[in-house]
């Protein structure tokens, strides 16, 4: 099972690894129970023009089944009141880990997961910078989610759970299709059947800093390191590498220093375990320099020289790595200058299946991007920051299919025009190529997908500035944003 899927993914892997007391809400006698560990997973689906979807994640709790008001408390608890805050956004049609806790043996019937503090940030053309932020008002801060079947634990026993919040229906919008600001939740839950291909689940983006690295053997992996994630609000990972493990950035485990920034494809395994598909290491921070990771979109209208390389951007913040917010504060617009000593990089270069060069011409709006760089901030204008590196992000993009051009025999290798409804793309048709591991939701393969239904395409979206030829003869017209696509997923 991969976690690639529609709605918001925050799943519980539950693993006898740790155990730590925690009695029930209820108890009144002191009795510690047996217990095992969760896992919570935490993810999106996108909605057209929402740059970001922040809410804070502050309570999550399950009711013992066959009871009325007795229930299990994983957090806040007596010791801990964690606050993990989730841009949604960010994680559309995917997952990371929210937090790893203790959980009681026994069998629950629903859960109550509460949320605080929302912001809806919208793309907005007719802004200037085109960026429009809301503050959100919940309806109802704590949805309570029916389990059926029921959650039941086991004592060293694995189990996952999987809730799902539909973003598009918990954004409240008016006649006129503009969002109002109200959120009102609207969440699933459904118990997870591990498979032998990816255990638990797949993750392609774990994004975080490393805060220590061991690269010595233990047991069946070669080495280990831990990864700070959620801008250091989420929990602090090990991450674990088996001799399959491909790192990139790094000549090795040992060479990977604390502060770097990594994206990891992982999955989690059987026996609980974050195990590394690849690691991509990039660049280190340097906080004291004003030295960091800006994560978000190129805004329209680049600067380009003669030759079509992008000299100078508007770059929405979505995220910064690690939290700098009281210099640059997210969801505002930055100025990056990008010089010839700027580098390029695809930061998921498994998904590069067609092998496509990425540089300074391959940059344009609406594309999510990692910006590594020295941010300098001024008195009443925009924050500028000098690009040492730009990394080309795995994304998600919302639309509907305009054409087929070709499937293979496979059904699920060719190539089909998207029409994105986000705005940041300025209406221009996007080109998908499919291979035959390219994962479908909902549909066989393309010939099954409904011209003109609600898609969504998670790939890596590549800028064409000249006229090419590839995936069997397909024309690529110059100026074209080609997507190399790891998911199609039509929405029910």
């Amino acid at each position: 099972m991969s976690l690639k899927m529609g709605g918001l993914s925050l799943i519980g892997v539950l693993a006898a690894l740790t155990f730590v007391s925690c009695g029930s809400n209820n108890s009144s006698t002191f009795v510690i129970p047996k217990q095992g560990s969760l896992y919570t997973f935490i993810g999106d689906s996108p909605v057209c023009d929402v740059l970001a979807l922040r809410m804070r994640v502050s309570g999550l709790k399950f009711r013992v089944a066959g009871t009325t008001d007795e229930t299990f408390t994983l957090f806040p608890s007596a010791s801990s009141a964690p606050l993990y805050r989730v841009n949604f956004a960010s994680l559309r049609d995917s997952s990371t880990v929210l937090t790893l806790s203790s959980v009681n043996v026994g069998s629950y019937d629903q859960a109550t997961i509460t949320f605080t503090t929302t912001q809806i940030i919208l793309f907005d053309p007719t802004s200037d910078p085109p960026v429009k932020v809301i503050s959100g008002t919940l309806t109802n801060g704590s949805p309570t989610i029916p389990l059926e079947p029921n959650l039941s634990i086991a004592e060293s026993k694995l189990q996952a759970l999987k809730i799902d919040l539909d973003m598009a229906r918990s954004i409240d919008v008016d006649a006129q299709g503009e969002v109002t600001g109200k959120i009102s939740p609207a969440v699933k839950a459904s118990v997870v059947t591990p498979n032998a291909a990816d255990g638990y689940g797949a993750f392609d983006d774990l994004l975080g800093f490393v805060t220590s690295v061991s690269a010595f053997p233990t047991g069946t992996f070669a080495g280990t390191f831990s990864l700070q994630t959620l801008g250091g609000t989420g929990p602090a990972l090990t991450i674990n590498l088996t001799a399959q493990t491909d790192m990139y950035g790094v000549p090795d485990l040992a060479s990977l220093e604390t502060g770097r920034f990594v994206e990891v494809s992982a999955y989690i395994d059987h026996n609980g375990f974050v195990v590394a598909r690849t690691i991509e290491a990039e660049d280190r921070a340097d906080v004291a320099n004003k030295t960091i990771a800006f994560l978000g979109y190129v805004l329209p209208n680049p600067t380009r020289d003669a030759s079509g390389n992008i000299t100078q951007f508007k770059f929405y913040v979505s995220e910064e790595e690690p939290d700098q917010n009281r210099f640059v504060a997210l969801d505002s617009v930055i100025v990056v200058n990008v010089s010839p000593s700027t580098t390029y990089q695809v930061s998921s270069r498994s998904m590069n299946f067609e092998n496509l060069p990425f540089d300074a011409t391959s940059v344009t709006a609406g594309q999510e991007l990692i910006i590594h760089g020295q941010f300098t901030t001024l008195t009443d204008q925009p924050t500028v920051l000098a690009a040492n590196s730009v990394y080309l992000k795995i994304q998600t993009l919302q639309g509907a299919l305009s054409s087929l051009v070709q499937a293979g025999s496979d059904g699920k290798t060719g190539a089909f025009w998207f029409a994105p409804c986000a705005r940041i793309q300025q209406g221009s048709p996007i080109l998908v190529l499919t291979r035959n591991d390219t994962a479908f939701l909902n549909v066989l393969g393309l010939a099954d997908i409904t011209p003109h239904s609600n898609l969504i395409v998670r790939g890596l979206p590549f800028y064409t500035k000249n006229a090419w030829t590839t995936m069997g003869g397909v024309p690529v017209p110059a100026g074209t944003l080609v997507v190399m696509a790891e998911l199609v997923h039509q929405l029910q």
